[in-house]
This record gives C-alpha cells, sequence and structure tokens, in this order.
C-alpha cells in the first residue's frame, strides 16, 4: 500500500509552503524520523517551489491507513514546529490507483502551476536519484516511480501539450517585459540555479544587453556571465549593486532571506527610481513586508499566477489526450500492484503444494519396501512427471484465487485468501 501527502500551490500559500520546503539533509532527518516514529517501509520527498509532497509505503499497515497518513502528518508539522492544523492545507490520498494517478499527472505536466512545463521532470528525477542513493525506497515506489517516468516521456513525445507552455522564469521575465518602461533597464540576477540560468537565457533572447550575474560561487558566476557575454559581481558586493539596477532577480537556495526590510530601506535612501525586485526563490530571499517600501514592487513565485497559463487554452485538447494516455499507463501499473497484493498467498500456496505433491510422494515411495526405490526418484522421467503434476495443480489454484479477488483488487477476498493459505 502507498500514500501521498501534498503540499502544494493549489492549496497551501507561499509563506506557508516555504515553511515546509525539505533540502536534502532535512530529507535526510524526516526519513529517520518516519522510519524509528511512524514505520514507514519506503519513502519518497519531492520538494520545489511550488509543492512538498510525500510519498511513502506501508505494507505492514493495511487497514490502518488514515492513522498512518495523520501519524506522518503530525510528524511534519513537529518537525517544523508548526501548532496550527495542517491538515486544511493538505490533499491526503491512498491506494496505488490514486497515488499513482496524481504523480502521473504531475511528471507529464497536468498538476503544474503553468499546465505543459516540464521542468518538473528533472525535480522529480533528481528526488528519486537521492532517495535510492540514500535507500529511502520501497519496491512499489520504486516501480511507480520508473512508470511514472515512462509515462511523462510518452506524453512529452506523443502530445504537444509543451508546446507554447512557459516555466515560472519566463513568467518573470514576460511579467518584468510588460511592466517596465524603461528603453535600457539595468538587471541584477542573484543566484544561478536552473530557475535562475533559464531566467536569465530568456532575458538574453529578449535582448537585454545590461545585466550582471552574481552567485555564492563567484567562478561559476564568472563563467556563465562570459558563456552569454554579460559581466559577473562578487556576491559580498550585490546590496551595493542593487543601488545602481532597476530590476533584480533572487532564485537561490538560502534557507534564510538574504535581505532585510532595513537593509532594503536603506538601499532606496541612496537611490530616486523605483527598483522591481523578483523573488523565485523558496524560502523566500526577501520578506513581503518590503512591499510596503516606497518605489519598491516586489513580486513572489505566487504573484505570477496571472501571467502563467496564458497559452493554456491551445492546450486544451492536449490535455485531453495526455489524460487518455494517463489512463492507459495507469491501467497497467494499477494491475501490477493489484496482484502483487497476492504474492504472499500465491508463494504459500506453492509451497504447500509442494510439501504435499512433491515431497510426500517421494517420502511415501522411499518408505515403501521395493529396491528399485532410489532409481524411481533419482530419475528424470519420474521428476519431470511430479514437477508437471505440482505445476498444473499450482497454477491451476492460483487462477483460481486470481479470479475470485478480482486479481487482487477485492480486499475483502484477498483477506478470505490470506486467512485460508497463509502460514500463521
Amino acid at each position: 500500500m502507498i500514500g501521498l501527502i501534498s503540499l502544494n500551490f493549489k492549496n497551501a500559500p507561499l509563506d506557508l509552503r516555504e515553511k515546509f520546503y525539505l533540502d536534502n539533509a532535512d530529507k535526510i532527518v524526516f526519513h529517520n524520523l518516519l522510519k524509528k516514529n511512524v514505520g514507514v517501509e519506503g519513502l519518497m520527498l519531492l520538494s520545489t517551489c511550488n509543492r512538498t509532497e510525500i510519498y511513502f509505503e506501508f505494507e505492514n499497515h493495511i487497514g490502518k491507513e488514515n492513522k498512518f497518513i495523520h501519524s506522518i502528518v503530525k510528524e511534519l508539522a513537529d518537525f517544523r514546529k508548526f501548532k496550527d492544523s495542517l491538515s486544511p492545507h493538505l490533499m491526503m490520498v491512498s491506494g496505488s490507483y490514486k497515488v499513482s494517478k496524481h504523480l502521473f499527472r504531475l511528471v507529464s505536466g497536468l498538476e503544474s502551476m503553468i499546465i505543459g512545463e516540464f521542468q518538473i521532470v528533472e525535480q522529480l528525477k533528481d528526488a528519486y536519484d537521492f532517495s535510492y542513493k540514500h535507500k529511502m525506497l520501497g519496491p512499489i515506489l520504486k516501480r511507480m516511480f520508473q512508470k511514472s517516468l515512462e509515462t511523462g516521456k510518452f506524453i512529452r513525445t506523443n502530445t504537444k501539450i509543451g508546446k507554447g507552455a512557459v516555466s515560472v522564469s519566463y513568467a518573470a521575465v514576460e511579467k518584468i517585459h510588460k511592466d517596465l518602461n524603461i528603453s535600457n533597464p539595468k538587471f541584477l540576477c542573484v543566484g544561478l540555479g536552473e530557475t535562475s540560468q533559464l531566467s536569465i537565457r530568456h532575458l538574453h533572447q529578449k535582448g537585454y544587453p545590461n545585466l550582471k550575474i552574481t552567485n555564492r560561487t563567484n567562478k561559476k558566476a564568472s563563467e556563465f556571465a562570459s558563456e552569454l557575454g554579460y559581466s559577473s559581481v562578487d556576491f559580498s558586493s550585490f546590496k551595493e549593486e542593487l543601488k545602481k539596477v532597476d530590476v533584480a532577480i533572487f532564485s537561490t537556495s538560502s534557507k534564510n532571506p538574504l535581505l532585510s526590510k532595513n537593509e532594503v530601506e536603506k538601499i532606496m535612501s541612496e537611490r530616486d527610481n523605483e527598483l522591481l525586485m523578483i523573488d523565485l526563490s523558496v524560502p523566500r530571499n526577501i520578506p513581503d513586508s518590503c512591499n510596503k517600501i516606497g518605489n519598491v514592487k516586489l513580486i513572489n513565485v505566487d504573484g505570477l499566477k496571472d501571467v502563467v497559463n496564458v497559452n493554456y487554452k491551445k492546450r486544451k485538447a492536449e490535455v485531453k489526450k495526455a489524460e487518455k494516455f494517463i489512463d492507459d499507463f495507469l491501467s497497467e501499473f494499477d494491475d501490477w500492484t493489484n496482484s502483487r497484493q497476492l504474492r504472499p498467498s500465491i508463494l504459500s500456496i506453492k509451497n504447500q503444494i509442494k510439501d504435499v505433491v512433491v515431497e510426500e510422494t517421494i517420502n511415501n515411495i522411499n518408505s515403501s519396501s521395493c529396491d528399485c526405490n532410489s532409481n524411481i526418484v533419482n530419475s528424470v522421467e519420474f521428476n519431470e512427471k511430479l514437477n508437471k503434476i505440482y505445476e498444473k495443480f499450482s497454477d491451476n489454484l492460483v487462477r483460481k484465487i486470481k479470479e475470485a479477488s478480482n486479481n487482487g483488487k477485492d480486499e475483502k477476498a484477498i483477506e478470505i485468501i490470506n486467512q485460508i493459505f497463509l502460514d500463521d
């Protein structure tokens, strides 16, 4: 059995999402907590600017799904010392079909803030690779994520859902391009993660020539700037640069704000014109209170929602096409997970039949007084016939229990089958 707890842009504002952003160090600590206190048997944690999602496996807790999920929610709230109720802001589901449906839609670009954006694919790959490397994954989660990547690749290849789609970074640049009334604006880009690099490349394509880049790793900033014909500045001096530019784009992985309200007030006291600040970071690099400072216009990720889906109507037909493909992949994965629930009983059945058909037959032959016993038992022909009887009997019984349980989909039937065939 698998489950999902999702805190995403659809049900949680940015100030709440950033409280529950999990970096790689957090993931290891939280995994250890859940393993110790709740008993998860598999875990995959995804954390981006738009969502934090917990995918978990709990085969030994079937029938206690709600209790298990709420235990994880409590651990998450305690982990972040969050005292209010978290449940109203969460999507909580269990069962292979519901969880895999969300994941397959997510990897296909249907659950993104920007429909058709595929930046999420790399983010999912990174999250999966991290969980795999640190031995967090259970067998069902592992199979589900592999199947999701196969699904996403098929959707990208066989639909046009990504055609004309925009990323958050592209939306930010479109917002800047629309709102700025300056002929030759000066830019400062702080940070060089994937989102920031995309923003800089979009600005470059728009033909903006006056742009400086800064990053904690100065060499990285210098190399990337040179590639596009821009200049870099030392990270320690970026606050001084803010006194000279018209637009500043922040996109870093810093857990703490890079600027305080007092610092921005001081910067603005030494300049006369407006400063447009775009904060694409989660957690945010710039506090919301800076919006109240004169001549400061601050836009964060959630403030770009009016821009991000400009091409949605053009993609509606492609969304429907993608959903049909997803249903096919879902059906295949659901059959696998349902049949997997029968595996313990099937293995037990085969072992029991083997004991009766094979071992009892051999014991009975050996216990007789005929001198030819050893020759019979050791003959190839005898063993082949015995194995055919065993296989025919066990295969017939397995087929019957699959039919009786609707290939593992009927939980009541599975419970009865397990009572009959599983060893105590």
